[in-house]
């Protein structure tokens, strides 16, 4: 609770320093004031399932479809990919990757649209436990409040899913004897399946204000596996994938020219498994030979692990790493070793087109 305290005042004072120097408007206040309300309500017991990563702002299609399309550029290509609890077993590998695009003014004038895809691979344990993620996303933002920059946009994600393992690797309790394996003892386990596969479906909503170029708040809500599909290596089995709620919030705050707060809430819900994490990345813009920015930062997960990140962008291109402290009852194995994690992202800008002005040559005489 100390470690939550601390980084939780470090992001109130931090945003409450910014208010009194910015004279920040009513709805600035109002955005703070949800996010810190939605924080404190809902710390509790911390448990985790599903693909996720500690830099979740830097894997945004996967917290929410409705972020497709939602960033300053034209295309924008991300790779995430973690290794985590790798000093005392062959826990996760987890790789991402996604493309995504923003097309202005599409169909209505100041709307957004977005489209995009991406793959999830992730191999779990000494079983190789494999889960491979395509998706197709969508988004489509209109401004709500135009005279207030207001924005809020709808996304989805339809995808298909495949698991495997192998059993060969696993050991199951009948082949062992006095507390020892003995390899030559064989399962009567029967599997039905070493391969499954399934449709997979979700929603998510997206609020933006860009009113004030020196605070721009979002706040986010995203359901994912909606359809609930069946996920068994069983034929007869009714088991199924829970639905996933995630509530994401995140702001760009200016303190000065140069230097930028950017506090940072994810919460994600599913069936009786909670993960809450908070925290906030600090930006440097430098602007010098094609180094764009710095980034130093930490978040915390709440009772599982402390996130120390690091980040540069230049020439477009943001690579960033994080390494988790583990803080969670696993420290007696892990030793405080959790795992690390890297993330690129690359944007590309098209080229402006240059019109000149409309003028009509005066005749000679005048």
């Amino acid at each position: 609770m100390k470690a939550i305290n601390y980084y939780t005042n470090c992001l109130l004072n931090s945003i409450i320093f910014c208010n009194f120097t910015k004279q920040l408007n009513v709805m600035k206040n109002i955005f703070i004031y949800i996010s810190f309300i939605i924080i404190f309500c809902s710390i509790s017991t911390v448990k985790a399932q599903d693909i996720h990563f500690s830099q979740f702002f830097a894997s945004p299609l996967n917290v929410n479809p409705a972020n497709t399309g939602n960033f300053d550029g034209d295309y924008r290509f991300i790779l995430n990919n973690k290794n985590q609890w790798q000093s005392f077993a062959d826990a996760y590998r987890t790789f991402a990757g996604s493309f995504d695009m923003g097309i202005n003014d599409l169909w209505i004038k100041n709307s957004l649209a977005g489209v995009g895809l991406q793959i999830n691979n992730d191999i779990a344990g000494d079983g190789k436990f494999g889960t491979t993620q395509l998706y197709l996303n969508g988004s489509y933002y209109l401004p709500v409040l135009k005279e207030h920059g207001l924005f809020a946009g709808l996304g989805f994600n339809v995808g298909y899913v495949f698991h495997g393992i192998d059993f060969e690797n696993l050991r199951f309790g009948d082949q062992f004897q006095n507390e020892y394996y003995n390899s030559e003892y064989f399962t009567e386990e029967v599997w039905d399946n070493k391969r499954i596969n399934y449709f997979d479906l979700g929603l998510g909503l997206n609020i933006i204000y860009k009113n004030n170029p020196g605070f721009i708040p979002q706040i986010g809500l995203s359901v994912l596996h909606i359809n609930m599909p069946g996920r068994s290596f069983y034929d007869n089995s009714d088991r199924y994938l829970p639905i996933k709620w995630t509530i994401s919030g995140g702001a760009d705050i200016a303190l000065n020219d140069n230097f930028w707060i950017e506090p940072l809430l994810l919460i994600m819900l599913q069936q009786k498994y909670r993960e809450y994490n908070l925290g906030a990345m600090c930006r440097y813009d430098y602007g010098l030979a094609g180094l764009q920015s710095l980034y130093f930062g930490a978040l915390f997960r709440t009772r599982d692990a402390a996130i120390l990140c690091l980040g540069v962008k230049y020439n477009n291109i943001k690579l960033s790493m994080n390494y988790d402290i583990n803080v969670s009852k696993l420290t007696r194995i892990s030793r405080g070793k959790g795992g690390i994690e890297f993330s690129l992202i690359y944007v590309i800008y098209k080229a402006k087109i240059f019109e000149t002005p409309h003028y009509r040559k005066c005749p000679d005489f005048i």
